[in-house]
């Protein structure tokens, strides 16, 4: 039943997913923007409350193709790419939306990380990558114990492999899908849906003496 506000820099799949949830009888705003612009983030959050009165919940979900290979040949230039998006732009969201949060008494923060934040993963050389993401875990657990006495709640959700377009597009490679789904104690890649329903719970009241937790929904990757 939320009303959704969605930022993004591809104003064509912004168009989309609005037209998709107005279908289902929802209503849903876009907001055309970078996590690393900061104005453009002023925006986007001002805009919410602007066409919606309020900022209930935030979802930090915004990312990239991230760059895989050996740390020594990493630029800086691709490190700080990579932690301008994961990282600061989490950093960068949560900062905008605390102050509209606390005037209103109280929000629902979820941070999107991954496993790769959790554990390093042998022949997954995404060092930027995993390092940020592992940040995005800590400040979830950071602005949980902070804010939680001005009732703002802060979780993080780290999935395993998930078939999203790019990672679709990488298993056309029968080796590479065979290793994927190896890494995975249940022989699959889970489903956007299945982390769709996690993040339902984290941003309704069910979870409403839940912060500052981190759940792995990952086919098992971490309890191998």
């Amino acid at each position: 039943g939320a009303k959704v506000a969605i930022t993004g820099r591809r104003k064509d799949e912004l168009g989309r997913v609005v037209r998709d949830i107005e279908r289902k009888g929802g209503k849903a705003s876009a907001l055309p923007g970078s996590v690393t612009n900061e104005q453009d983030v002023q925006d986007a959050v001002a805009a919410t409350v602007r066409t919606f009165g309020r900022l209930d919940i935030l979802v930090n979900n915004a990312g990239n193709l991230f760059h895989v290979g050996r740390l020594h040949e990493t630029t800086d230039q691709i490190w700080d790419e990579t932690f301008d998006v994961f990282m600061k732009g989490t950093f960068r969201f949560i900062r905008a939306a605390i102050p509209q949060m606390l005037q209103q008494g109280g929000g629902s923060i979820l941070n999107i990380s991954t496993v790769g934040g959790l554990k390093a993963i042998l022949g997954f050389e995404a060092h930027a990558y995993q390092a940020a993401k592992a940040g995005v875990v800590m400040l979830t657990k950071t602005v949980a114990v902070h804010y939680a006495k001005q009732n703002i709640r802060c979780n993080c959700i780290c999935p395993a492999g998930v078939v999203t377009p790019p990672v679709a597009a990488m298993l056309e490679d029968p080796q590479t899908k065979a290793w994927f789904e190896g890494t995975h104690p249940m022989g699959r890649l889970g489903q956007p849906e299945e982390i769709a329903e996690a993040a339902v719970y984290f941003a309704s009241d069910e979870s409403c003496w839940t912060t500052g937790s981190i759940l792995t929904v990952d086919g098992g990757v971490m309890a191998a």
